[in-house]
């Protein structure tokens, strides 16, 4: 299957057998696309792997000829980003999250997964600070293509050279190929954002779900060969998946109360394999909503509450042979809580996260581009994530699923 691979060059060396990689590619018939990192350029030349891609090369963030949206373009062509050779300094570059050139641009604004293969001195690779980046890239979802052994450019033999171009090649096309080769031809139902329930003809309650990590779950779905039925729960700044060019894999309903959620889910499971509920849906609705907008009073008053349909109870009831993951956002007890969840909805997979209590600020949970948390299985077995973009984390329970 063509992919659309970009590498990014950086200053080594090994980056002459980058030019290999490309032919390659080329050869089985993907798309290349190269970026060159200032220094990349001493030691390969940009018409080299413009001749060998078909494509120009890509260096610059800024100039005459660069639109102002090319980063974000390139980083949305991507299928992969290839780091080949990356030095010791794109690495903690990249681990820091910087972006002060194109490379690392681009690497930040990708949804695109990551593979990395080093290349630098023994004694680099090996410090402390090298192996903590790359640790922290790897637990963003990175994959590594670990360096050769053998005698290195200034004369000293250890661990260091780029891996074989053959090597490279396989794990690019093995990174591409593998997760859409074990879920491909298979279907998904995802419940995302919040629901509301109507106080009157103007007012509602709701919650601060954005739906954001429901979304991320699809892109990285249909990235992966999956068909998607996907219900939306719909409020102002509500997130959208998007489908990758000329895909025609997800279908979307978008809904506003639980029981139209739970409605328009319950039509969409006998058709799917699996159900991720990532929606936050509100425990209770309001028991009577009036039809008009009600009036200001200088008395209180009191709205009469009742338990809203159980959306993922009801679709664990109704279910045949589907695999389940839901959400939790706990405040308390995030653990205890978790494994509560997984175990009386008899779910396979429950991610547990925390989320800010009132007056407080997180880095997981609503309305945040990030989120980090665990994976409680069925069988007992918990992974803990750390706090990294919820595409990466989509990417990380998407591989933990498979």
């Amino acid at each position: 299957m063509a992919s659309n691979i970009l590498i990014a060059v950086t200053g080594s060396i090994s980056a002459y057998k980058i030019a290999d990689v490309v032919s390659e590619l080329g050869k089985r018939g993907h798309e290349v696309q190269c970026i060159l990192s200032e220094s990349a350029s001493q030691f390969v030349t940009p018409l080299v792997l413009e001749t060998l891609s078909g494509r120009p090369v890509k260096s610059a963030l800024f100039g005459a000829d660069v639109a102002g949206t090319e980063h974000i373009d390139l980083a949305r062509w991507a299928d992969i980003l290839v780091v080949a050779p990356a030095t010791a300094n794109v690495l903690a570059k990249l681990a820091m999250g910087l972006a002060d050139d194109l490379l690392t641009t681009v690497a930040l604004a990708t949804k695109a997964p990551m593979l990395i293969a080093p290349a630098m001195n023994t004694v680099m690779w090996e410090h402390v600070a090298t192996q903590q980046n790359l640790k922290t890239l790897v637990e963003r979802g990175a994959a590594v293509i670990d360096p050769a052994a053998g005698t290195l450019a200034c004369g000293e033999v250890g661990v260091g050279k780029l891996a074989p171009v053959p090597m490279i090649v396989d794990a690019i096309e093995a990174a591409l190929v593998e997760p859409k080769r074990k879920l491909a031809g298979t279907s998904v139902l995802i419940t995302a954002g919040p629901t509301t329930s109507a106080i009157d003809a103007v007012r509602y309650i709701t919650n601060h779900s954005t739906g954001r990590m429901g979304a991320a779950m699809a892109e990285e779905a249909l990235r992966r060969g999956i068909d998607v039925r996907y219900v939306l729960g719909v409020d102002k700044g509500v997130v959208r998946p998007v489908a990758p060019t000329g895909g025609g894999r997800l279908t979307l309903v978008e809904v506003r109360t639980a029981e139209e959620m739970a409605e328009a889910a319950l039509v969409a499971l006998p058709h799917v394999n699996g159900v991720i509920a990532t929606a936050a849906v509100l425990d209770y609705r309001v028991a009577n909503s009036a039809s008009s907008k009600l009036k200001r009073a200088s008395e209180a008053t009191a709205l009469d509450m009742i338990p809203s349909v159980d959306v993922l109870g009801s679709l664990r009831a109704a279910a045949t042979d589907q695999w389940f993951l839901g959400f939790a956002a706990e405040t308390d007890n995030v653990e205890a809580n978790g494994r509560g969840k997984l175990e009386s909805k008899k779910l396979d997979f429950l991610f547990a996260n925390p989320v800010a209590r009132v007056g407080e600020s997180s880095q997981t949970g609503f309305s945040v581009p990030t989120n980090g948390g665990t994976l409680f299985r069925r069988d007992g077995e918990a992974v803990a994530l750390p706090v990294m973009s919820k595409a990466d984390l989509a990417r990380r329970l998407w591989d933990l699923i498979v």
